[in-house]
């Protein structure tokens, strides 16, 4: 199985933490919930910059953190360690 992008994990760790719906998620960062979706599932692996701010606002992280800027990769091997 390939691995899900780390926006990707990202996301749907903070949505679960945040106890979000995906819905809930596409209501707050004002889009749609096939966006959130897609994201969630690696259909939209590179959300425009736009987009991937207002999800995290709407999560309250920095777009840093979703995006893994400063290459985190430990925290990203965790995260999908805790998906599985």
């Amino acid at each position: 199985m390939a691995t899900m992008p780390v926006f990707a994990q990202r996301v749907t760790h903070m949505r679960e933490q945040r106890r979000l719906t995906q819905q809930e998620l596409a209501a707050k960062a004002g889009v749609s919930y096939q966006t959130i979706w897609r994201i969630e599932n690696g259909k939209h692996k590179e959300p425009g910059i736009y987009i991937a701010r207002s999800i995290a606002r709407a999560l309250g992280v920095s777009l840093d953190y979703l995006v893994d800027l400063y290459g985190e990769t430990k925290d990203s091997e965790q995260l999908a360690a805790a998906a599985a």
